[in-house]
């Protein structure tokens, strides 16, 4: 009896051992996915395509453009993810502003890209319901483990094709397990009717303003001496050193003191900008609330010369 008992635990020890082993083995590998998946590089390569091929424009001497920070369409609320339906609810409110406003090229900041628990690609489902079917998409982070990840970023929506460049990394930036604060732009080149032209898409640093100088010298520097609209969630009022840096810089149209965008309930502050090349002419600019986002979009029409 004693002899069989012995067996017993003798069985009931190498059965917990090699639990043990392989919840540590699972471990150590969703461990290294994390490492792996924070690390890759594959963020500089941006992410481009068309949804369905629309009838272009024709050309015309206006251009409406909107900058909007979506706040990831609340697919994050109270310590849960929400169902599908409540964040395709965010996304048809924002396609219907897009469509009711006639918008050319809409700039997206805070945008999911991918997000495990439910796999939508909100600048995809945005594409394919605002009939801007040409978009470009980059990540800001990439937090977790491959096919059980959420990746967040700037993204473009275009009437035209474009031509997704470069995802430049910002100063400041986080170390991959914390992905709060860290920025970078998404540089295209959209083929206006009048020509190609340099967007980018940016969010900066919103909680130092000494690095988002710091930044918008850095997307400056990178844009040389080439014409570029640059439009997003710039975390800068007017008055704040980063807009006058691009205000004295004589480059830039669309610089002004217009209604605030930010927090959307009561806006105090506008941080949201639309910045067009010198020549263009500002037209006209307001403000639109949409769905839940603690941001206004932005709506500006500019004149091409």
């Amino acid at each position: 009896m004693a002899a069989e008992v012995a067996a017993s635990s003798s069985r009931l020890v190498r059965i917990l051992r090699c639990v043990l082993l392989a919840l540590g083995s699972m471990g150590l590998v969703t461990a290294l996915a994390f490492v792996l998946n924070g690390t890759s590089d594959a963020w500089r390569t941006p992410e481009a395509g068309v949804v369905a091929m629309l009838e272009p424009r024709a050309a015309r001497r206006e251009l409406r453009v909107m900058a909007f920070n979506a706040a990831k369409c609340g697919f994050f609320a109270g310590g849960r993810f929400a169902e599908r339906e409540v964040v395709t609810a965010e996304l048809d409110a924002v396609a219907q502003v897009i469509v009711r406003e006639d918008c050319d090229l809409v700039v997206l900041s805070e945008v999911v890209l991918e997000c495990g628990p439910e796999p939508l690609d909100q600048v995809v489902y945005l594409a394919q319901h605002s009939g801007l079917s040409h978009f470009a998409a980059s990540e800001n982070y990439s937090f977790g483990v491959p096919f059980l990840r959420i990746r967040s970023g700037n993204a473009l929506l275009s009437r035209w094709p474009l031509k997704a460049l470069e995802t430049q990394q910002l100063a400041g930036g986080a170390p991959f397990w914390n992905p709060t604060n860290n920025r970078r732009v998404l540089w295209c080149e959209v083929e206006f009717p009048k020509g190609p032209m340099l967007v980018a898409a940016l969010r900066n640093d919103s909680f130092d303003l000494a690095n988002n100088l710091v930044q918008t010298r850095e997307i400056v520097a990178w844009l040389g001496e080439r014409p570029a609209l640059l439009a997003g969630d710039f975390n800068a009022e007017p008055h704040d050193p980063s807009l006058e840096l691009l205000r004295k810089s004589g480059r830039f149209s669309g610089l002004v003191d217009g209604p605030p965008t930010f927090p959307a309930r009561a806006p105090r502050r506008r941080i949201d900008h639309v910045l067009a090349p010198a020549p263009w002419k500002l037209l006209e600019h307001h403000t639109v609330e949409i769905g839940s986002s603690d941001h206004l979009a932005v709506v500006a029409t500019f004149a091409i010369p």
